[in-house]
């Protein structure tokens, strides 16, 4: 299977952001939920999760907090130096576990925290700190897949969004009405769609091809 990048990286991405998330709340003071919605929206964050070595391997969880803190406006703050601790925090174990999901199904990690809100992460530290990353990170899969049930579609999403019915983006993509009735009720996968159905639709909705899949989360075993 493809993952998020190349394990060489893995062990220090989780360490990484497993420090970031420790270092903002309990040294800093930020509220967990919003560094992540802020991590989410950073530069930082989308090349993260790409396993970019500057980022992934190149600095500490304190240093991305202060990336992420000029990023956002804030780097005329004083930040507080990292303090040490023997015991691993809550925080501690939702960074780590967090970026091996990320890693594991090749999900952005606004999707992550879509299923999986911050805070209800930390509240699952007990018992689940304990258990295996591979062996959560499957239950991290069945909660997503539980959570697309009812979800509308990103086709579905993005046609709303330009106010278009579905028979007005069959009109003028040319992709048959059943077609995408079917795409959005999940009754088709439009992941293996062919391209040039993709092509047609991303056309009309001013989108990427790739704006248009639905994400993954099936495990499989690991080399």
């Amino acid at each position: 299977m493809t993952f998020a990048y190349d394990r060489m990286y893995l062990a220090d991405a989780m360490a990484v952001l497993a420090e970031f998330f420790d270092y903002a709340v309990n040294d800093y003071g930020a509220e967990g939920d919003e560094v992540a919605d802020l991590f989410c929206m950073s530069s930082l964050g989308d090349m993260f999760a790409k396993g970019n070595p500057s980022v992934v391997s190149g600095m500490s969880g304190p240093e991305l907090f202060a990336h992420l803190s000029v990023e956002f406006g804030y780097g005329d703050a004083d930040l507080p130096n990292p303090y040490f601790r023997f015991e691993k925090t809550p925080d501690y174990w939702a960074g780590w576990v967090a970026a091996f999901i990320q890693w594991r199904l090749g999900i952005a990690f606004d999707e992550l925290f879509r299923i999986m809100p911050y805070d209800d992460l930390v509240g699952l530290y007990h018992p689940w700190h304990e258990a295996s990353e591979e062996r959560f990170c499957e239950l991290f899969a069945e909660w997503a897949r539980d959570s697309e049930v009812g979800t509308p579609t990103r086709l579905a999403c993005l046609r709303s969004g330009l106010r278009l019915s579905q028979r007005e983006l069959a009109h003028r993509s040319g992709v048959g009405l059943r077609s995408i009735q079917m795409y959005e009720q999940r009754q088709k996968d439009i992941n293996k769609a062919q391209a040039q159905t993709l092509m047609r639709l991303s056309r009309v909705l001013h989108c990427s091809m790739e704006d248009l899949m639905e994400p993954v989360f099936e495990l499989d075993e690991v080399a």
